[in-house]
C-alpha cells in the first residue's frame, strides 16, 4: 500500500481530517497541525509518504489555489475605502523587513542577492490568522484593523513581485550554473513579454471572457467552478512561459474575476470549500514531507527561526507605529495592528518552498521559516487577545447598498430581465448577491417558487450567482420582514406599477411595507433596458432626506454600469452634492426644478429618486407626473422606514406599527 495512489490518498485524507483537531487542542494554528502530519508520515519517520508522489501533486495545486482564492476574495470597496492608510502600512510593512532580510541573507546566511531577495519576501508578506478573535470581539470595522487588512494585500502584492523578479531570473542564471533541477523549464518567452500577457490576459481578456462564459455558456455553478480553475491554470500556464512561478499567474488570475464571483455566493463558498478540504491542506502536508524532524532544532536553524521572527516583529511594529502617527491612531491600535500583521502561514510557505525548490536556500532556511511561523503563531494570537481587550467596540457602520439584494418577483409592471439587471448592477458594485423572493400562503408554493426560480434562471443568465428564496407566511408584509432579518439584507426592491392617480388620493398598498422596512429600500417598475439614468436628488431639507437623495445618487452611478451610460442629476442645490459630483465630472448637472425631468425623461431613460421628492410634488404635477411617466422606467428608492410612493411621509420616531 505505501506509494500506492490508493494509500497514499488514506493517509493523507487522515491527516487533513485529524492534524487540525489535534492542533486545536494545543491551540494552536491548524496548518501546524497538517505540516507536523506530513512530517510524520514523510521519508523521515514513518516513510508512509513519498515527496515525489500524489500528496506533492495535490501541493503544486494547493500553491495555486491558494494564490487564486486570495485574488477572489481580495476586497477592492475595503481597499479603496482605507487606501491612503493601507498604503502608507503597505509599504514601510514591506521595506523594512525586506531591507533586513536582505541585509541578514547576504551578510550572515551566505545566500546571493537572489536569494535574500526571496527569504525578504517571505517576511514582508503576512496572514492574518488572528482576524477570527478580532471579528468575534466585533472590532472588524475599527480603522486600525481595516488598515491592517488591507495593507497585507499590498504586502503580498509586493512580495509576489519579488519572487516574479527572483525566479525568472534563477531559471536562467542559477540552474545551470549550480547544476540543480530548476522547478520551472526554460522559459520560452523573454519575462517581460510574458508579464504582459499575463497582466493582459488576467486583468484585461479573463473579466471579459467570464463575463462572456457565464451569460451566454454557463450558467450552472458546476460549470463556472470548472471554468474558474480553467482560468487559474491559464493564469499559471501564461506564467511558466516566462519563467516566471505559476501562482503568480494565479494570483491575478483571482483579481480578474474578482468582481465575477460574489464573496458571499456558493459559487464562491464551493471554490473555497474545495480548496479548504483538500488542494490547500494538501500543500501544507507536502510542505511536512521534505522536513526531517531531526534538523528542526539544530543550533543552526533555531538561530535562523530567532532572526526569522525578530525581522518580523521589528519590521511590522515599526511600520505600525509610523503609520499610527501619521492617522491618529491610538497605542492600543498601533499594538493591535502590528500584532495582526505578526502572523506568517501559506504564502511566507509558499515563497520558502519555491526557494527551496530554484536551489536559491538551503533547506535549513525552510525548517527554520516553520519554526518561526509557529512562534509567530503565538505572537500574533496572545498579542491581538491583549489589545483586544483595550480597545472598544465601535458601532458598525451600515451595510453597503449591494451587499444582499432582495428583489420582490411578483409580477407587476417590470420587465423580468430588466429589474434583474438592476439589481446585479447594484449588487456588483458592492461585490454582492441577488436574491430574488416571494411570499405566499400556505397552499400556494408551488406558484412562488416558479416565480423565484424563473427569475434565478434569469439572473443566470446575465452572469449573477443568484438564489432565490420562498417565504410561507401570513402576509406578504411580515414575510419580507421576516427574510430581511434572517438573511441580513442591505437593500430590497419592490416591485411597483409605477405612479398612479388612485396613489395619490387614497394611498398605495407599497407605502404600509414601505414605513416598516429596517433596511434601505426601493420601488421599481423597470419596463425595458435603459441608455441613460436621469437622478432627480431634490432639495432636501432634513438630514434624513439628504440621505435618500444621496442613496439616489448612489443607485444612479451603479445603474450606469457596465457601459458607463450618460448620467444626468435634475436638481436645484447642487452643492449639496459638490462631494460626489465633483469626482465625477462626466455626469451632467441640470440647475432646474425636479419637475423638469418629465420634459427631458424617453422610454429608454432610467429615472431615479429618493420618495419625499415624489410624494412631495404638487398635485398638479402628480397628475402630470402619472401621465409623463407611463411608459418610462421609474425607481423610488428611500432609507429604513421612509419608502412612500403616494402620501406625505412620516418622520423617523412617529412610526406606526401597521402590520396588525
Amino acid at each position: 500500500m505505501i506509494g500506492s495512489v490508493e494509500g497514499s490518498l488514506l493517509v493523507l485524507l487522515v491527516i487533513v481530517v485529524f492534524g487540525p483537531i489535534v492542533a486545536e487542542r494545543f491551540r494552536i494554528p491548524t496548518l501546524i497541525g497538517l505540516i507536523a502530519g506530513g512530517i510524520l508520515a514523510g521519508p523521515f519517520v514513518l516513510a508512509w509518504l513519498n515527496p515525489d508522489g500524489l500528496v506533492n501533486d495535490l501541493g503544486a495545486i494547493g500553491i495555486l489555489y491558494l494564490m487564486f482564492l486570495v485574488g477572489l476574495g481580495f476586497n477592492i470597496r475595503a481597499f479603496k475605502a482605507n487606501r491612503r492608510n493601507a498604503v502608507i502600512y503597505g509599504a514601510l510593512g514591506f521595506v523594512v523587513p525586506f531591507g533586513i532580510s536582505l541585509w541578514l541573507g547576504t551578510e550572515f546566511l551566505g545566500l546571493s542577492l537572489l536569494g535574500s531577495a526571496l527569504v525578504g519576501a517571505m517576511w514582508a508578506s503576512n496572514t492574518l490568522v488572528a482576524y477570527p478573535a478580532v471579528r468575534a470581539a466585533g472590532l472588524q470595522d475599527n480603522k486600525a484593523v481595516t488598515t491592517a487588512v488591507s495593507a497585507g494585500v499590498a504586502f503580498d502584492l509586493m512580495s509576489l513581485t519579488v519572487l516574479a523578479v527572483a525566479t525568472s531570473s534563477a531559471v536562467i542564471a542559477v540552474a545551470p550554473i549550480s547544476g540543480l533541477r530548476a522547478s520551472e523549464p526554460q522559459p520560452t518567452l523573454p519575462v517581460w513579454l510574458v508579464g504582459a500577457l499575463l497582466v493582459g490576459y488576467a486583468l484585461w481578456a479573463l473579466p471579459k471572457l467570464s463575463a462572456w462564459f457565464f451569460v451566454r455558456v454557463g450558467r450552472s455553478r458546476a460549470q463556472r467552478f470548472v471554468f474558474a480553475l480553467a482560468g487559474m491554470a491559464g493564469g499559471a500556464s501564461i506564467a511558466v512561459l516566462g519563467g516566471i512561478e505559476g501562482l503568480i499567474g494565479a494570483f491575478l488570475a483571482g483579481l480578474g474575476m474578482n468582481r465575477l464571483v460574489p464573496t458571499q455566493g456558493l459559487l464562491m463558498e464551493r471554490l473555497e470549500f474545495v480548496g479548504d478540504t483538500i488542494f490547500v491542506p494538501a500543500f501544507m502536508v507536502s510542505i511536512g514531507l521534505t522536513i526531517d524532524p531531526a534538523l528542526l532544532f539544530d543550533a543552526r536553524t533555531l538561530a535562523i527561526a530567532v532572526a526569522f521572527t525578530v525581522i518580523v516583529v521589528v519590521g511590522k511594529v515599526v511600520a505600525a507605529a509610523v503609520t499610527g502617527a501619521v492617522a491618529g491612531f491610538s497605542v492600543d491600535e498601533i499594538g493591535l495592528m502590528a500584532s495582526l500583521s505578526f502572523g506568517q502561514a501559506a504564502s511566507t510557505l509558499a515563497i520558502a518552498q519555491v526557494g527551496s525548490n530554484l536551489g536559491l536556500f538551503e533547506q535549513e532556511i525552510v525548517n527554520g521559516a516553520v519554526l518561526a511561523i509557529v512562534a509567530t503563531a503565538f505572537i500574533t494570537s496572545y498579542g491581538s487577545r491583549f489589545f483586544i481587550r483595550r480597545i472598544p467596540r465601535p458601532a458598525p457602520p451600515p451595510a453597503a447598498p449591494g451587499e444582499r439584494v432582495l428583489v420582490d418577483v411578483r409580477p407587476k409592471a417590470s420587465d423580468p430581465d430588466a429589474l434583474m439587471r438592476f439589481a446585479g448592477e447594484l449588487a456588483r458594485a458592492d461585490d454582492g448577491l441577488v436574491v430574488p423572493f416571494a411570499v405566499t400562503e400556505p397552499g400556494s408554493k408551488p406558484q412562488a417558487q416558479a416565480l423565484v426560480d424563473d427569475a434565478v434562471d434569469r439572473a443566470s443568465a446575465l452572469g449573477l450567482d443568484s438564489d432565490g428564496l420562498v417565504r410561507v407566511d401570513e402576509s406578504f408584509v411580515e414575510g419580507t420582514l421576516h427574510l430581511i432579518e434572517e438573511h441580513d439584507a442591505s437593500l430590497v426592491i419592490l416591485s411597483w406599477e409605477g405612479p398612479r392617480r388612485a396613489d395619490y388620493l387614497f394611498g398605495a398598498d407599497i407605502d404600509a411595507l414601505g414605513e416598516l422596512l429596517p433596511i434601505r429600500s426601493a420601488a421599481a417598475r423597470i419596463v425595458r433596458p435603459w441608455n441613460e439614468v436621469i437622478v432627480v436628488p431634490g432639495s432636501p431639507t432634513t438630514p434624513w432626506f439628504l440621505d435618500d437623495s444621496s442613496l439616489a445618487i448612489d443607485v444612479g452611478l451603479r445603474a450606469r454600469f457596465p457601459k458607463e451610460l450618460p448620467m444626468t442629476v435634475v436638481t436645484e442645490s447642487p452643492d449639496l452634492f459638490a462631494e460626489v459630483l465633483r469626482s465625477r465630472p462626466e455626469i451632467t448637472v441640470v440647475d432646474r426644478p425636479g419637475r423638469h425631468v418629465l420634459d427631458v425623461a424617453t422610454a429608454k431613460s432610467l429615472v431615479i429618486t429618493p420618495a419625499h421628492v415624489l410624494h412631495d410634488l404638487p398635485v398638479v404635477v402628480q397628475q402630470r407626473a402619472v401621465r409623463a411617466l407611463t411608459d418610462v422606467s421609474v425607481v423610488v428608492v428611500a432609507g429604513p422606514h421612509r419608502l412612500k410612493v403616494s402620501r406625505r411621509g412620516t418622520r423617523p420616531g412617529t412610526l406606526v406599527d401597521l402590520r396588525h
